[in-house]
């Protein structure tokens, strides 16, 4: 006669009651049922939840640090700081130039150096000098130029005009004279100035030398000029 197998039987084999009994490790569990998987997403999301906690840390942390900062600057910034200083915005250049005058005045500071209070000396007039002929010779260019374009005769005719109206010897060589002079005094000053250009000629000897030089060669190429 057949028997009815125990509780006791071998793995694999049916229990007591005649179901199949579980798998190794599933006691515990109803026979014949089996739970899902666990998810593969849920480990991500328990690090993505990690990872947003961690940012709203830092997000705090610095927040926090910026309010520090903030109460440290108004702190800074308050009623003790010396505000004296700091110009009002809003005013015109005319209006700092007075107050920087009226303050000036009010505290008698001395005013910088200049021409009127040196004691002159040959460098410095010349130096004057050389800027001066700078601009008579541009100015006499220039209008001889625009004389040119907007006068309808030609320089002939001019220079017919000028010998009829039978002028003095010396007040013509006084002209010519007058508009050679500037002509040779800032060419040959301007080949001094090369010189320095050159690291020579700097000692105060050597200064005054050349501007002897200068003026007495000016003289003569003037004066050689104005007889042609």
């Amino acid at each position: 006669m057949g028997h009815v197998e125990g509780g006791t039987g071998s793995p694999g084999r049916g229990g007591g009651n005649g179901l199949p009994r579980s798998a190794p490790g599933a006691r515990g569990r109803p026979a014949g049922r089996h739970e899902p998987p666990p998810r593969a997403g849920a480990a991500g999301a328990e690090v993505r939840h990690g990872r947003f906690r961690r940012a709203g840390r830092s997000k705090m942390a610095a927040l926090a640090l910026r309010c520090v900062g903030r109460r440290c600057l108004l702190a800074r910034l308050g009623p003790g700081l010396s505000v004296r200083h700091v110009v009002p915005m809003g005013t015109t250049a005319k209006e700092e130039m007075a107050r920087f005058w009226d303050k000036n005045t009010k505290s008698n500071r001395p005013l910088s150096p200049h021409v009127t209070i040196y004691k002159w000396s040959l460098p410095m007039a010349m130096s004057i000098t050389h800027r001066g002929t700078g601009i008579a010779l541009s100015l006499g260019v220039s209008l001889f130029g625009l004389a040119a374009l907007v006068l309808p005769e030609q320089f002939p005719h001019y220079l017919a005009m000028v010998k009829s109206l039978s002028l003095g010897p010396a007040l013509i060589y006084s002209a010519k004279f007058a508009l050679a002079f500037p002509l040779s005094y800032h060419t040959w000053n301007g080949i001094r100035h090369l010189a320095w250009d050159m690291g020579k000629g700097f000692k105060l000897s050597q200064v005054n030398q050349s501007g002897v030089l200068v003026l007495v060669l000016t003289l003569l190429s003037s004066a050689g000029l104005a007889a042609m």
